[in-house]
């Protein structure tokens, strides 16, 4: 197996699809750049899209979003099929077996604000029961 390793930042939130037989699938793509320096002193910017997917893990569709910058690792295959108009296009796609993300979560922040109701206080009944029913 060959292994890939990519850095760069996520193009667009990560989707989530439960399949038929259980399993689920997260997809994503990262938009890896590379700056080099021609011999007459300009620049050239290029950049590499890495389409990726995370399967049986379906928490990591809520880290993975839009800019979010991400370091993954895993197993990749290169496709090749033609377009309607006859050329051939290459594609570059990975299953993840690793990934590390950076910086703050937005996302996880706004759900973070959502509300849940605190439980109702004990009765004195009821913590009298907590503290004298010990496991030891």
């Amino acid at each position: 197996m060959i292994i890939l390793n990519v850095s760069g930042n996520v193009t667009g939130d990560a989707t989530l699809k439960t399949l038929e037989n259980g399993n689920t699938v997260t997809s994503f793509t990262v938009a890896s750049n590379n700056r080099t320096k021609l011999k007459n002193g300009e620049y050239k910017d290029e950049v590499t899209y890495v389409r990726c997917a995370i399967w049986n893990n379906p928490t990591a569709a809520k880290l993975l979003y839009k800019g979010r910058s991400i370091s993954a690792m895993g197993a990749f295959k290169l496709n090749t099929y033609n377009d309607s108009e006859g050329n051939k296009i290459a594609s570059l796609n990975m299953r993840v077996s690793f990934f590390q993300v950076f910086g703050k979560n937005k996302k996880l922040e706004t759900v973070a604000e959502s509300y849940t109701a605190p439980a109702a206080p004990l009765t004195p009944e009821e913590q009298a029961e907590i503290e004298t029913d010990l496991p030891f």
